[in-house]
């Protein structure tokens, strides 16, 4: 026993000292991410790996500032759009399955959607964020009405108006389109919508720590939302979490997102074919992909990567996924602090990119 005792502890020093010797040259990082938490921009994990292997990971500022509880690697945070990726495999999993076609329309899908509008918008559209709906009013994001957690009800009374652009002709972003990708996941797979993520991405990847959120749920090590004004941090102002549904609504880990990333850059939740068309930007809308942005990133080397993102943002939190797929880089920023901080990758500007371009770029 003591012989065991002792071969764990080596082993666990043997660890900590790995995780030392990948962190030792990440000084400059560490400097990043206090900076931009003593400027009120940053609060939360950040965990970045390459090749499967963790080469950067932190955590700083109060998961719950009322009780003192720091952020950890354990704590769940909302990551409000990063949920639009999730449920854009989920209707490419139905390509894959021979269910969808993505140059098929609403009407295809639902039949009771408006038929003038409904015939002209494709699936691919929806994905792109391109469809022309009108977008969901303030009223939809606060509402305590039980109906709006049920897409059939939200898209009947909000999303049946005219068309504000031809389908396909330009960006607009509307949480209305993948709230119509969800309803259209349920119907085809026969079975609620959070069924079907628990039971083709969450379950299969062991994503533990990762579900849909409802306001009155209680979640185990969940964040709180803050704003940082005039020195001083505010508690995130009121928004009905389960109305978002499949384009917001999602909580999980950075470990947990971790699994998500290495699953979708080893073709473990798609077809090679599928993941790639996901992640290649339209020729017409630039760097927008089917749930994701796509884009070349330039680091301060010369080199330049195409990187996969999707971002989230909803009232108190951030939310950042970046995956660099041909280098197997996989970068998870969560913030539970308001922040454009993590938005401004693309550019490449900000913390995000001031710590990928540190970590790869030099």
């Amino acid at each position: 026993m003591r012989k065991m005792k002792t071969a764990f502890l080596i082993l666990s020093a043997l660890v900590c000292l790995s995780i030392s010797v990948l962190a030792s040259d990440s000084g400059k990082v560490d400097e990043l991410i206090r900076q931009a938490y003593a400027k009120g921009e940053f609060s939360g994990v950040v965990l970045v790996e390459k090749d499967g292997r963790i080469i950067y990971q932190d955590a700083v500022g109060l998961a719950n500032r009322q009780f003192g509880i720091p952020n950890s690697f354990t704590t769940k945070f909302r990551i409000c759009s990063v949920t639009k990726q999730f449920t854009a495999v989920l209707v490419m999993q139905l390509v894959d399955a021979g269910k969808i076609d993505l140059d098929k329309t609403i009407l295809d899908y639902l039949p009771d959607f408006r038929k003038d509008t409904g015939g002209k918008i494709k699936v691919r559209d929806l994905l792109l964020s391109a469809s022309g709906l009108p977008a969901l009013p303030d009223e939809f994001y606060v509402s305590e009405d039980p109906k709006m957690v049920d897409a059939a009800f939200v898209i009947g009374k909000y999303l049946q108006g005219d068309l504000a652009f031809t389908p396909g002709e330009r960006f607009n972003y509307n949480n209305g389109d993948f709230l119509i990708l969800g309803e259209i996941v349920a119907k085809l797979s026969g079975k609620p919508y959070e069924t079907v993520l628990e039971e083709k991405i969450l379950k299969p990847l062991g994503m533990k720590n990762t579900g849909l959120l409802r306001n009155e749920d209680v979640v185990s090590t969940l964040a709180g939302g803050y704003s940082y004004r005039n020195g001083g941090y505010l508690n995130e102002s009121f928004v009905q979490i389960r109305n978002f549904g499949a384009a917001g609504a999602m909580y999980s880990t950075a470990g947990d997102l971790q699994l998500w990333n290495r699953a979708l850059m080893s073709n473990k939740v798609l077809s090679k074919r599928s993941t790639d068309e996901m992640f290649t930007p339209s020729p017409k809308l630039g760097f927008v992909g089917l749930g994701s942005w796509a884009y070349d990133l330039k680091f301060a080397d010369g080199k330049t990567v195409r990187a996969v993102e999707r971002q989230g943002y909803i009232n108190g939190f951030c939310a950042l996924n970046i995956i660099v797929p041909e280098r197997k880089i996989s970068a998870v920023f969560l913030s539970n602090t308001e922040t454009q901080t993590l938005f401004q990758t693309y550019a490449s500007r900000g913390l995000s990119y001031e710590v990928l371009n540190e970590l790869f770029g030099r």
